[in-house]
Protein backbone atom coordinates (compact mmCIF):
# COMPACT_ATOMS: atom_id res chain seq x y z
CA UNK A 1 0.00 0.00 0.00
CA UNK A 2 1.10 3.77 -0.57
CA UNK A 3 0.95 6.33 1.08
CA UNK A 4 -2.58 7.61 0.14
CA UNK A 5 -4.13 4.46 0.07
CA UNK A 6 -3.08 3.88 3.87
CA UNK A 7 -4.95 6.81 4.70
CA UNK A 8 -8.09 6.38 2.74
CA UNK A 9 -7.88 3.01 4.57
CA UNK A 10 -7.61 5.24 7.95
CA UNK A 11 -10.26 7.40 7.79
CA UNK A 12 -13.96 7.55 7.50
CA UNK A 13 -15.52 8.26 4.34
CA UNK A 14 -17.25 11.33 5.96
CA UNK A 15 -13.59 12.88 6.62
CA UNK A 16 -12.46 12.91 2.78
CA UNK A 17 -13.52 15.05 0.11
CA UNK A 18 -14.66 13.40 -2.98
CA UNK A 19 -12.70 14.16 -6.06
CA UNK A 20 -14.52 14.48 -9.23
CA UNK A 21 -12.89 12.93 -12.32
CA UNK A 22 -13.40 13.37 -15.74
CA UNK A 23 -11.77 14.33 -19.04
CA UNK A 24 -7.79 15.08 -17.43
CA UNK A 25 -7.17 15.56 -14.39
CA UNK A 26 -9.58 15.58 -10.99
CA UNK A 27 -10.68 18.59 -9.17
CA UNK A 28 -12.36 18.80 -5.90
CA UNK A 29 -15.37 21.18 -4.63
CA UNK A 30 -13.65 22.77 -1.08
CA UNK A 31 -16.80 24.22 0.71
CA UNK A 32 -15.99 26.46 3.77
CA UNK A 33 -18.49 24.92 6.58
CA UNK A 34 -18.96 28.63 8.23
CA UNK A 35 -19.62 30.30 5.08
CA UNK A 36 -21.17 27.85 3.08
CA UNK A 37 -18.89 29.50 0.15
CA UNK A 38 -16.73 27.00 -2.18
CA UNK A 39 -13.62 27.38 -3.97
CA UNK A 40 -13.02 24.44 -7.00
CA UNK A 41 -9.12 23.28 -6.74
CA UNK A 42 -8.13 21.92 -10.85
CA UNK A 43 -5.65 19.78 -11.74
CA UNK A 44 -4.97 17.53 -8.87
CA UNK A 45 -2.70 14.65 -9.21
CA UNK A 46 -4.84 10.90 -10.26
CA UNK A 47 -3.27 10.22 -6.49
CA UNK A 48 -4.63 12.44 -4.14
CA UNK A 49 -6.37 12.63 -0.86
CA UNK A 50 -8.38 15.34 0.55
CA UNK A 51 -9.07 15.34 4.28
CA UNK A 52 -11.61 17.76 6.10
CA UNK A 53 -9.16 18.72 8.83
CA UNK A 54 -11.70 20.82 10.35
CA UNK A 55 -13.50 17.66 11.33
CA UNK A 56 -10.72 16.11 13.28
CA UNK A 57 -12.33 16.43 17.25
CA UNK A 58 -12.06 19.55 19.48
CA UNK A 59 -9.81 18.61 22.03
CA UNK A 60 -11.32 20.42 24.07
CA UNK A 61 -10.93 18.07 27.70
CA UNK A 62 -7.61 17.74 26.89
CA UNK A 63 -6.04 21.46 26.03
CA UNK A 64 -6.49 24.62 27.26
CA UNK A 65 -6.29 26.35 23.96
CA UNK A 66 -4.06 29.26 25.27
CA UNK A 67 -2.14 29.28 22.29
CA UNK A 68 -4.23 28.13 19.77
CA UNK A 69 -3.34 24.37 20.12
CA UNK A 70 -7.34 23.59 20.01
CA UNK A 71 -7.40 25.08 16.09
CA UNK A 72 -7.11 23.32 12.81
CA UNK A 73 -7.39 24.31 9.39
CA UNK A 74 -9.94 23.26 6.76
CA UNK A 75 -8.34 21.12 4.44
CA UNK A 76 -5.47 19.31 3.57
CA UNK A 77 -4.96 17.90 -0.02
CA UNK A 78 -2.09 15.02 0.43
CA UNK A 79 -1.02 14.21 -3.23
CA UNK A 80 1.21 12.18 -5.10
CA UNK A 81 2.41 14.12 -8.49
CA UNK A 82 3.24 12.04 -12.04
CA UNK A 83 6.67 13.51 -11.34
CA UNK A 84 7.21 11.54 -8.48
CA UNK A 85 6.97 14.25 -5.91
CA UNK A 86 4.75 14.54 -2.76
CA UNK A 87 2.76 16.90 -1.24
CA UNK A 88 0.86 18.11 1.27
CA UNK A 89 -0.82 21.13 1.44
CA UNK A 90 -2.97 22.38 4.59
CA UNK A 91 -5.50 24.95 3.29
CA UNK A 92 -7.34 27.38 5.05
CA UNK A 93 -10.29 28.92 3.38
CA UNK A 94 -12.21 31.95 4.55
CA UNK A 95 -15.09 34.35 2.59
CA UNK A 96 -13.82 37.88 2.75
CA UNK A 97 -10.46 38.29 5.00
CA UNK A 98 -12.28 37.73 8.59
CA UNK A 99 -9.25 36.20 9.99
CA UNK A 100 -5.84 38.04 11.01
CA UNK A 101 -3.10 36.36 10.20
CA UNK A 102 -2.20 34.96 13.22
CA UNK A 103 -5.09 33.16 13.44
CA UNK A 104 -4.67 31.65 10.30
CA UNK A 105 -1.22 30.35 11.33
CA UNK A 106 -2.70 29.00 14.42
CA UNK A 107 -4.96 26.83 12.36
CA UNK A 108 -2.43 25.71 9.95
CA UNK A 109 0.27 24.41 12.31
CA UNK A 110 -3.11 22.88 13.85
CA UNK A 111 -3.88 20.95 10.29
CA UNK A 112 0.08 20.30 10.85
CA UNK A 113 -0.22 18.59 13.80
CA UNK A 114 -3.68 16.47 12.77
CA UNK A 115 -1.09 15.54 9.89
CA UNK A 116 1.32 14.21 11.89
CA UNK A 117 -0.82 12.31 14.32
CA UNK A 118 -1.46 10.49 11.02
CA UNK A 119 1.86 9.75 10.95
CA UNK A 120 2.56 8.08 14.39
CA UNK A 121 -0.99 6.06 13.65
CA UNK A 122 0.26 5.15 9.86
CA UNK A 123 3.76 3.91 11.21
CA UNK A 124 2.55 2.04 14.44
CA UNK A 125 -0.90 0.65 13.14
CA UNK A 126 -0.19 0.30 9.75
CA UNK A 127 3.41 -0.69 10.61
CA UNK A 128 4.67 1.45 7.85
CA UNK A 129 8.04 2.75 9.01
CA UNK A 130 8.68 5.71 6.23
CA UNK A 131 4.71 6.51 6.24
CA UNK A 132 4.00 9.95 5.24
CA UNK A 133 7.99 10.95 5.70
CA UNK A 134 9.58 12.08 1.94
CA UNK A 135 6.39 14.84 1.88
CA UNK A 136 6.85 18.76 0.76
CA UNK A 137 4.59 20.84 2.80
CA UNK A 138 2.59 23.92 1.85
CA UNK A 139 0.82 25.91 3.76
CA UNK A 140 -1.86 28.13 1.93
CA UNK A 141 -4.98 30.97 2.79
CA UNK A 142 -7.13 30.74 0.24
CA UNK A 143 -9.39 34.12 0.61
CA UNK A 144 -12.19 35.78 -0.95
CA UNK A 145 -13.95 32.79 -1.79
CA UNK A 146 -17.30 34.42 -2.94
CA UNK A 147 -16.89 37.28 -5.40
CA UNK A 148 -19.99 38.01 -5.24
CA UNK A 149 -20.25 39.26 -1.68
CA UNK A 150 -19.26 43.03 -0.76
CA UNK A 151 -15.49 42.98 0.21
CA UNK A 152 -14.16 43.98 3.51
CA UNK A 153 -11.17 45.31 4.63
CA UNK A 154 -8.45 42.56 4.93
CA UNK A 155 -5.67 42.76 7.41
CA UNK A 156 -2.01 42.28 5.09
CA UNK A 157 -0.93 39.05 5.16
CA UNK A 158 2.74 37.40 4.39
CA UNK A 159 2.37 36.69 0.62
CA UNK A 160 6.00 37.31 -0.26
CA UNK A 161 7.59 34.71 -2.74
CA UNK A 162 9.33 32.58 -0.47
CA UNK A 163 8.41 29.26 -0.16
CA UNK A 164 5.59 28.73 2.20
CA UNK A 165 6.85 25.52 3.65
CA UNK A 166 5.93 26.29 7.29
CA UNK A 167 2.63 28.06 8.93
CA UNK A 168 4.03 31.72 9.45
CA UNK A 169 4.85 31.95 5.72
CA UNK A 170 1.95 30.63 4.01
CA UNK A 171 0.64 31.86 0.92
CA UNK A 172 -2.51 33.91 0.31
CA UNK A 173 -4.53 33.05 -2.43
CA UNK A 174 -7.47 35.77 -3.23
CA UNK A 175 -9.05 35.13 -6.49
CA UNK A 176 -12.60 33.73 -7.71
CA UNK A 177 -13.73 30.25 -7.05
CA UNK A 178 -11.17 28.34 -9.30
CA UNK A 179 -7.94 27.51 -8.30
CA UNK A 180 -5.27 25.09 -10.13
CA UNK A 181 -3.14 22.91 -8.18
CA UNK A 182 0.26 23.61 -9.22
CA UNK A 183 -0.65 27.41 -7.79
CA UNK A 184 -0.95 26.00 -4.42
CA UNK A 185 3.07 24.41 -4.76
CA UNK A 186 4.57 27.31 -5.99
CA UNK A 187 6.07 30.13 -4.82
CA UNK A 188 5.03 32.40 -7.75
CA UNK A 189 1.55 32.27 -9.71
Amino acid sequence: MNDIQILKDMLNNNAMVELQTGPGRPSVDLTDSQSGSTVKIKGLPHDSIVIRAEDFENPLTIFKGTKGERKRADFVIVSNDDNDKKWIICIETQERGSKKAWEIIQQLKGAACFINYCKCIGKSYWNSDNFLDSYECRFVSIVEINPNKRKRKTQPFYSGRELHNRPEFFKKISQGTNIYFNKLIHPEG
